[in-house]
């Protein structure tokens, strides 16, 4: 996902610089930023969480995967002021307001980058958890005492 999401920004920074460069083969770039990176993103947000869900891994490693989709569904809604500004007039009068996918994105990246973190830190708990249950299981307490 991390990859992914890298990807993403260096899409958007290419195809930016492009477009202001006037290079229409360069801008081309932002038809992956934002069709194929998003649909990546989405994709692999899904297979995590099915994967999630038949490893059976505890809910908070499920929702950080789940947490990229409406992340994802926000980044599409901030870009509308800017990019589609005659569809809702009154968010058109505020392209000011397409700042916030920009600082969405950077949520998306923070999170894509401590997610390896936490989950290797919960990996951690639950491989730790089956030695302290049966320390403390009931047939261990009546053999100990």
């Amino acid at each position: 996902m991390l990859v992914v999401i890298i990807g993403q920004f260096i899409a958007a920074g290419a195809g930016v610089f492009s477009t202001m460069a006037d290079d229409a083969s360069g801008a081309y770039i932002l038809r992956y930023h934002t069709i194929a990176g998003p649909l990546a993103v989405l994709i692999l947000s899904l297979v995590m969480i099915i994967a999630a869900f038949i490893g059976r891994l505890p809910w908070r490693m499920t929702g950080l995967a789940a947490a990229f989709i409406p992340l994802l569904f926000l980044q599409s809604l901030f870009i509308i002021p800017y990019r589609y500004p005659t569809d809702i007039p009154a968010l058109g009068r505020m392209p000011w307001l397409s700042a916030l996918h920009v600082v969405n994105a950077l949520f998306i990246f923070w999170l894509a980058f401590q997610w390896p973190v936490w989950t290797q830190r919960d990996l951690r708990e639950l491989s730790q958890r089956p030695a302290e249950l049966t320390l403390e299981s009931p047939g261990a307490l009546a053999s100990g005492g």
